[in-house]
């Protein structure tokens, strides 16, 4: 018997309605919520469901990438500088502005914007096939064999902003 509402693009389409509605609801969280530590899990939830939508969407690459760098890196990176800075958790920090006012006009205007741009376009970049098993392959011989030197170049760099951010948190206060 077939169901044609239990077809693979059906349950794609689910699945990327449910993780884009995690991920705006998790977004509105991370500027709404009073306290920093909530913010920082929020925003791993919203960055996590971004992984989720390039895994639905073939594009595995990019997927892992999120997963390892912002999720992995810089969200740890963030829970750990607030959990170690005694000034955020012995005083309590304003976390309100008082421009909502523009902010909701800014809003309003890249929503429209946005709007326009994606209705206008006519949505072709779906209609375009997809890679046969991913693009991770590719990318990856790319980096290994024509981008080898700009690769360990921009490592390089990474590790000289490492150190020195060390040096910089290693000097004691005057």
């Amino acid at each position: 018997m077939d169901f044609p509402f239990f077809n693979g693009q059906l349950i794609t389409y689910g699945f990327f309605l449910l993780f884009a509605t995690v991920a705006i609801a998790s977004a509105l969280l991370v500027v709404s919520v009073k306290n920093i530590m909530h913010s920082a899990l929020f925003l791993a939830l919203f960055l996590l469901s971004v992984a989720a939508m390039f895994f639905i969407f073939d594009a595995d690459f990019l997927g892992i990438v999120q997963i390892l760098l912002y999720i992995g890196g810089v969200i740890v990176l963030i829970l750990f500088a607030v959990m170690l800075t005694s000034r955020v958790s012995s005083q309590l920090i304003q976390q309100t502005n008082e421009q909502k006012f523009l902010a909701i006009i800014v809003c309003i205007f890249l929503f429209g914007m946005l709007s326009y741009v994606i209705f206008t376009s006519g949505l072709k970049g779906f209609e375009r096939p997809l890679v046969e098993g991913g693009i991770t392959r590719n990318v990856g011989q790319l980096l290994m064999t024509v981008y080898v030197l700009p690769f360990e170049v921009a490592s390089l760099v990474l590790l000289a902003a490492l150190i020195g951010a060390m040096v910089i948190v290693g000097k004691k206060d005057e």
